[in-house]
This record gives C-alpha cells, structure tokens and sequence, in this order.
C-alpha cells in the first residue's frame, strides 16, 4: 500500500508541529507529529481495515473518505484504488472539520 500526503496536508503537519513548538516544546511537538506518522503508517499494513467513516461526509455519499485518530488529531484520508491511500487532511479534533473538509476536498 502506498501512502501518499498531498500538499494540504504536508502543509496542515507543518503548522501543527510549528505551533507545537512555540505553545509547547520542541520535544512535544516531535512526540505529536510522530504519533500522526505512525498512525497514517498503520495504513500500509491494513488499509480496508483500518479508519472510520467521517461523520461531516456520511450526507454525501463519499464512503472512500475514512478517518484515523492520533491522540487529539484527526486524520482524513481516501481509499484510492487498491494499492494507494491518499492523506487529505490532518487537524486537532477541536477544529471545525466540516467547513475544512468542504473547503479542502469539495473546493466550496
């Protein structure tokens, strides 16, 4: 299974490691985004096993969109074709995950 970040999310770890750093420590914000990576990792051994449906999308009819939870983070991906899992989104639980996955995957 290949695992593939696009740009937003590569962009949406940045920013939490970034803010991390200077709310909290170095040594955390490492501690968080590791924690993200080894959960997203997860994927490559059970990718029709693994995440659940993402209740913001469920209305919409998109079940190849799938959520994995890392401490206080979501993680939003999509099941590709069988041999690809593609990370759309990553944000604390805290955030309002239904303006950002419309704003992120439905581009309104």
């Amino acid at each position: 299974m290949k695992i593939v970040w696009t740009d937003s999310a590569k962009t949406d770890l940045i920013d939490i490691r970034d803010f991390l750093r200077s709310s909290e420590s170095v040594q955390f914000a490492a501690k968080v985004t590791k924690e993200i990576r080894d959960e997203v990792a997860t994927l490559k051994k059970w990718p029709k096993h693994k995440g659940t449906y993402v209740k913001e999308l469920e209305e919409l009819n998109l079940p190849q969109y799938r959520q994995l939870l890392a401490g206080q983070h979501r993680i939003i991906f999509e099941r590709g074709d069988n041999e690809t899992c593609y990370i759309h989104l990553v944000c604390h639980t805290s955030r309002d995950l239904e303006t950002m996955l419309r704003r992120r995957l439905l581009g309104s």
